[in-house]
């Protein structure tokens, strides 16, 4: 059942991501969750927050590839460690700027996001003979 709604997930957020880009192609900012950015810049600390998971995901895998440490990684890995730091970065920078519970809560999703793309994404090994 897990695994159904991380596909579930996994495809809703996709297919937002090609909305997203088909609409910045034709001029039309929008950001999470369909918040229309006309006329207006999209926030700052959204901004920032996308900005710092992608640098923390670039450090955690190298840091796995300095230490030898790394395997092959699924995309599901790639989108777990990305949504709980972006989760993460969200958190800290609604509460640094004062946001309100809105980007609190959206942040809490991300987090939520990131804990399923984790659990459906753990290695499955069983000990039939132990």
């Amino acid at each position: 059942m897990l695994r159904i709604i991380g596909k579930l997930l996994v495809l809703i957020l996709s297919l937002f991501a090609i909305f997203l880009g088909v609409c910045a192609v034709l001029g039309i900012q929008i950001y999470f969750p369909f918040n229309v950015a006309e006329g207006k810049e999209i926030p700052y600390h959204r901004m920032q927050s996308i900005r710092v998971a992608v640098f923390i995901t670039f450090t955690f895998y190298g840091a796995l590839y300095l230490i030898n440490s790394i395997k092959e990684v699924y995309p599901i890995h790639f989108l777990k460690v990305f949504m709980i730091s972006f989760g993460i970065t969200s958190l800290l920078f609604s509460y640094q700027t004062q946001e309100g519970i809105k980007e609190i809560i959206l942040a809490i999703f991300y987090l939520c996001c990131g804990l399923v793309f984790h659990l459906i994404s753990r290695p499955e090994i069983k000990k039939y003979f132990s």
